[in-house]
């Protein structure tokens, strides 16, 4: 059947000659009896590329179910469709790119598309940050958006990343809508016609005014001693704006030398993602050779911000909880930051401690920043002043004025802070240390479980519903108190059961937080245990949350894996 399917997409006359010749190639193998060739064919047809979170993101290469540009232009044309009809008038998008490969011609594409739909498109004239990119949308009026991006992934995936007129990623009813038109187009849409003059750089005073809305989000301690900062973007756009900032603040900034140099291929670091220490090897080196105090990275599209310092003379990550935390208690105790705080259900209860600590409300919601833009457009309408956002992967957003997680503004402050407590004879993790001294001591751990034998997310929803039946009583030895099933909307504890509100400590604002299949366990102590499998692939993460001793996430950890069957 994947020979009939690659056969037919070979029959459509508007397919790039590279790819052609990459699939002709690829036909003739299997054809030939190469059963490497054929099973490739076989992942690349057996069904299109999901329109996942947000939007599309895969395998570059030819074919049904990978990243390429007859898959950008047909989900560019569902977009424009679906943009057209749910914000009609406001036919202006923007269109940006990251240092991967083939994502300057997939942004083209994407923008060529818009443009011929009847959008006037601004389209990034270099690799730029993802938060910029949604900062424009939002100053531009933007009716959609789109951002080619893979974030954090190794150097052969690239993705497309849709946003709606709010200038968040696309979210109910436009995802299963956008999903939906795509499903009625050719698999290899004919080349558009953008007229002249439709396809424009973002104006160069946008860029400016993001620059200054990241300068007034600088707290001014009246302690500080600058920190000696290592930045790294990871090859991608963090460079773009990271130094700019950084020289208009007046603070000091080591560019590092080897990750600071934009390349799709990630030499340095084959998998760019902040969360894992083994891509800080290059910069680890650097910091060592100039004395550098913490190093900070962005994602290649720089919307994450990870932290590195030294912790009893070992550099060791910080967590994206904890970082979240101690940057939500920087802002209040500095400025007096005002307004709801937004987290997400398997992020640490330590930020929303902070919260409490400065008589902040708390909002909760699904993981991904697409649904904290939600809460944030919800509080707006309240009209409630939004103050933080974070959730435990790396992402936090302090403007008000974005939709998705800034890591760029995020590198700023958190330099600043770093500088306030240096002042303070403090280190970052001796800073929360003593916050948890204040609020409550709170150890996390995310363990990522992946099964990829055939049949593996097949296993993995049999374990989770084995875990929904199972009733469980303790968990690591510990009593549960009550559990929360996202996929019924349900809380049990306390003998009864009533449904999981956003937020539960205003109940006549609150509203059901929406269905997911998520589970999530309270302990006697205030630990937890939440798992959350992968709607597509065969991976499930649980999060854990310790309240007393560091060991107490090893015996949470051994329970899971026996309770998922690994």
């Amino acid at each position: 059947m994947s020979l009939d399917s690659a056969r037919a997409y070979l029959a459509f006359p508007h397919l790039e000659p590279e790819l052609r010749a990459e699939l002709e190639a690829l036909l003739k193998a299997a054809e030939a009896g190469d059963a490497k060739a054929a099973a490739e064919l076989e992942d690349r047809f057996s069904e299109p590329l999901a329109f996942g979170t947000g939007g599309l993101r895969g395998f570059m290469a030819a074919g049904l179910r990978r990243m390429n540009r007859p898959n950008i232009r047909r989900v560019s044309m569902a977009l424009a469709s679906v943009a057209s009809r749910r914000a009609p008038g406001k036919m202006v998008a923007v269109v940006g790119f990251d240092t991967r490969l083939n994502s300057q011609a997939f942004g083209r594409a994407c923008a060529e598309v818009l443009a011929a739909a009847g959008y006037q498109v601004f389209l990034g004239d270099r690799p730029l940050p993802t938060p910029f990119l949604c900062f424009a949308m939002k100053r531009l009026g933007a009716g959609c958006g789109a951002i080619v991006t893979a974030s954090h992934n190794p150097k052969e995936y690239n993705g497309f990343k849709a946003y709606n007129d709010l200038g968040g990623q696309v979210v109910e009813p436009w995802d299963a809508e956008v999903e939906a038109h795509m499903a009625t187009l050719p698999l290899v849409p004919e080349l558009p016609v953008a007229p002249a003059g439709r396809i424009q750089p973002i104006p160069a005073e946008v860029e400016e005014a993001y620059l200054a809305m990241g300068q007034d989000l600088l707290q001014h301690p009246k302690a500080f001693e600058a920190a000696r900062i290592l930045y790294t973007p990871f090859h991608g756009t963090g460079v773009a704006f990271v130094p700019a900032l950084f020289e208009r603040a007046g603070l000091p900034l080591t560019l590092s030398p080897s990750q600071g140099i934009q390349d799709g291929t990630f030499p340095t670091a084959p998998r760019p993602n902040p969360e894992e220490l083994a891509a800080y090897a290059a910069p680890l080196k650097e910091a060592e050779a100039t004395g550098a105090e913490v190093i900070l990275a962005n994602d290649p599209d720089a919307d994450r911000i990870g932290v590195v310092a030294k912790r009893d003379g070992t550099w060791e990550l910080m967590s994206g909880n904890d970082l979240a935390a101690l940057t939500l208690d920087y802002l209040c105790t500095q400025k007096g930051r005002k307004g709801a705080v937004v987290s997400t259900v398997v992020t640490s209860d330590f930020m929303a401690e902070v919260a409490r600590h400065h008589r902040l409300p708390v909002v909760w919601t699904l993981t991904g920043f697409k649904n904290i833009a939600v809460c944030m457009d919800r509080l707006e309408a309240l009209g409630e002043a939004y103050a933080f956002g974070a959730e435990e992967s790396y992402g936090m957003l302090l403007p008000p004025d974005l939709r998705d997680k800034d890591g760029v503004t995020a590198a700023l402050v958190v330099a600043e802070m770093a500088g306030h407590y240096k002042a303070k004879g403090q280190t970052l993790f001796q800073a929360v240390e003593a916050l948890m001294a204040r609020v409550g001591t709170f150890h996390n751990r995310l363990v990522n479980l992946e099964d990829p034998r055939p049949g593996g997310a097949k296993r993995f929803a049999e374990a989770m519903g084995r875990i929904r039946a199972a009733g469980l009583a303790s968990l690591g030895g510990e009593k549960v108190v009550s559990w929360e099933d996202f996929q019924t909307g349900l809380w049990h504890g306390e003998g009864r059961t009533e449904p999981i509100l956003d937020r539960p400590d205003n109940r006549p604002v609150a509203l059901p937080i929406s269905r997911s299949n998520v589970l999530k366990f309270r302990l006697e102590s205030g630990a937890f245990a939440a798992f959350r499998p992968s709607g597509t692939e065969p991976k499930l993460k649980v999060y854990l949350q310790g309240r007393g001793e560091a060991a107490q996430l090893d015996r949470l950890e051994a329970e899971a894996r026996t309770l998922l069957g690994l």
